[in-house]
């Protein structure tokens, strides 16, 4: 197939191959950014201040 012959239904076309490749580079460059950010975030206490607060929410249902 020639560049001026439109695809024809059903064919293989491998000229995607890059754009698949590039959405994949992408998405992970994006997870490793939230992944980043959630570590930062982590990492400043916060967890623990989460954590600390279902606790307290936990025990102020039950009671104790």
């Amino acid at each position: 197939m020639n560049a001026a012959t439109p695809p024809t239904p059903g064919t293989d076309l491998h000229d995607e191959d890059g754009s698949l490749v590039t959405e994949y580079g992408l998405i992970a460059i994006v997870a490793a950014t939230i992944a980043a950010g959630v570590i930062q975030w982590a990492s400043d206490g916060a967890l623990t201040t989460l954590f600390n607060a279902l606790l307290r929410e936990a025990r102020a249902i039950v009671g104790a």
